[in-house]
This record gives structure tokens, sequence and C-alpha cells, in this order.
């Protein structure tokens, strides 16, 4: 069959349209915790059996969803995969606001196809916030401070500290701070492992506690708009990305 053919386009279609319903949506969502009778998904969504089996049935037709046996509706193997490719929109989606003005394409792409796993990450819209956030952040890190900043010069001052206590401290630097932090560097006795890049995509701190991420605005400067989250998989994504970052990097010393 031909890859472009009016039939495959519209399953695409199809499926966009299964997922713009918002009761549909969340039967999806239920289901993905665990098999329910007509009866127990219509009590969960507080809407009738009658319009509980319309959207059951929608669902079964597009293939998303199939009736077992006892009468319970389960997930199939291609819905599942539907819902965690998805969940990167249902992110974006949310928060809609950031991503209009904020430069995300600077991600590199297999950090935007997993989005989804920030949708435990509180956003901070507040400078100060941000900046009490990321210090407090630094202070009751246990094992380690993995940072990538623009400048920031008490967050550095911070990190020092923790560093002198035994934690392991990566610092990631964009190459236009580097004369002003050499300057600031030049007394310290011991200093963190430090790299640098032509140009950051953002601030990405994680600790062995926590994560925070914020994104260069539209018109290329830095944001105190910041997602901050202490779940594993914010985590684990946030860890990883730093690391990306890291290993591209140049190797500094002041």
């Amino acid at each position: 069959m031909n890859e472009k053919s009016p039939q495959l386009e519209e399953r695409a279609v199809d499926l966009f349209y299964q997922l713009s319903s918002v009761d549909r949506k969340r039967i999806l969502s239920e289901l993905q915790k665990e098999n329910l009778h007509l009866n127990e998904m219509a009590r969960r969504l507080d809407i009738t059996a009658t319009e509980a089996l319309r959207q059951l049935q929608r669902l079964t037709e597009a293939h998303l969803l199939d009736k077992m046996p006892d009468g319970k509706y389960r997930l199939t193997s291609y819905g599942k995969f539907v819902l965690d490719t998805s969940s990167p929109l249902d992110f974006i989606a949310r928060f809609r606001e950031f991503f209009l003005d904020h430069d995300a394409s600077l991600l590199p792409c297999e950090f935007r196809a997993r989005l989804g796993e920030l949708s435990g990450a509180k956003l901070t819209t507040s400078t100060i916030e941000t900046m009490n956030k990321v210090v407090e952040m630094f202070k009751g890190a246990q094992k380690s401070i993995n940072a990538s900043v623009l400048g920031f010069e008490l967050l550095l001052e911070v990190a020092r500290q923790r560093l002198d206590e035994g934690l392991k401290v990566r610092w990631l630097m964009d190459e236009s701070f580097l004369v002003e932090a050499r300057s600031f560097l030049r007394s310290a006795k011991q200093l963190p492992e430090m790299r640098w890049t032509p140009r950051i995509l953002g601030n990405v701190n994680v600790t062995d506690k926590t994560a925070m991420l914020t994104l260069r605005r539209n018109d290329g400067a830095m944001s105190y708009y910041a997602f901050v989250g202490e779940d594993t998989s914010f985590l684990r994504w946030a860890g990883d990305l730093f690391m990306h970052e890291w290993e591209n990097a140049r190797p500094w010393y002041p």
C-alpha cells in the first residue's frame, strides 16, 4: 500500500480526533491505571452509562481499546504506545503560554520527544522565587550538583561552598561568561569541574534531589521562568540533558 495513501492519512486524522475529546482522553488515562467495566468507567468520569458506552465504542473502533471476555475494557498495545508518545503534547499544551515565549527548539530532538517526563514539574514565574529555589537546591544537595548556567556568581559561590563539603560539582558555562568567571575564580583554592560551550540552551540544574530547567526566550535572552521538580522522571530527563551538553563541551581552567 502506498505510504501516502488517503486511507493512511485518514488514520492520523482519526487518531487526533479521538484524542481531541476530554472524555475520551480521561478514559484512556483511567485505563492506563487499571482495566474497568462500563459502569465503573461511567462513575469515574461522572457521566451516564450511555455516554460512557458511546465513547468506549469509539475508542474500540479506533483500536485504542479492546473489550476482554470478563467485560472489562483495556488499552491495546497500540493504545499504550499512543498514550506514551502523546504525553509531550499534553505537557506542551498545558504550558502553552510558556512555549509561546520560549525557544524549545534549542533542545535536542530526543529531549523534545521526552518532554512528557516533565509532567510532574511546577513552573515558577518569579525571578526571586527561581533564584531562591536554585540556591535551596544547591544547599540541600547531598551527593552532587550539575549546573549549566549563563552567569550567576552567587550560584557558583554556593556551589564552591558545597564542593568544600565534599560534594561532586560540575559547572557548565556559556562562553560569554568566561572572562567574568576567570576574574571571580582567580583566588579560589578549590574549583568544581568546569567546561564551557559556545551557547548554552538554558539553565539546567540537577542535584540528587531536585531538577530545574529554564530556556532562552524567543529573542535569545535568558529567562527566569523555570520548571522545578523532584520526581524521578524529571530528574532522569534533566540529568540526561545535562550530560548530553557536558559531553559535548570543552574543559576549562581559569
